[in-house]
């Protein structure tokens, strides 16, 4: 008899503390109105997912080749530097497919869109619709990337 995979997400894609951007990175989040619990956040089930791929995305690869994980990150950050046109976009779209698809919750990515941000020439967002494993919806990860190197600011 085969092995039955969990269709909660929650035990499927996992708990894991909940991250926010911040000017040198990304920081762990506060739980309760106005973040006043001093409880830390979770991310939990999808939303841990997306935080992660998001993270994926951030991570420059081979960074973290000194833990363990030598393929783990992306190669968007080589785009830093480049113009805003075509061939930089449909590079970024390639090397985004290729960091997502490589987590083994994703089943594949659906699409990636480079949309234009009015005012940020400097900055490719980037829409990505993700199939995860036993999901039937996508999920819809925006990711931001500053070709100038500066901090893009969260969608």
């Amino acid at each position: 008899m085969g092995a039955v995979i969990s269709r909660d997400p929650r035990k499927l894609f996992g708990i894991d503390l909940a991250l926010r951007d911040g000017a040198g990175g990304a920081d762990l989040t506060l739980e309760g109105p106005a973040r006043g619990s001093g409880d830390i956040a979770l991310a939990v089930g999808n939303d841990n997912l997306v935080q992660a791929l998001t993270m994926r995305l951030q991570i420059r690869r081979g960074e973290l080749a000194a833990l363990g994980w030598p393929d783990y990150g992306s190669r968007l950050h080589e785009l830093i530097g480049q113009p805003n046109l075509p061939r930089t976009q449909l590079k970024a779209q390639v090397f985004a497919r290729e960091a997502i698809e490589a987590d083994p919750r994703v089943e594949a990515v659906a699409g990636i869109d480079v949309l234009r941000i009015p005012g940020e020439r400097q900055v490719l967002r980037l829409s990505i619709l993700v199939q995860a494993i036993t999901e039937r919806q996508p999920l819809n990860l925006v990711f931001d990337l500053a070709l100038d190197g500066s901090a893009a600011e969260a969608p």
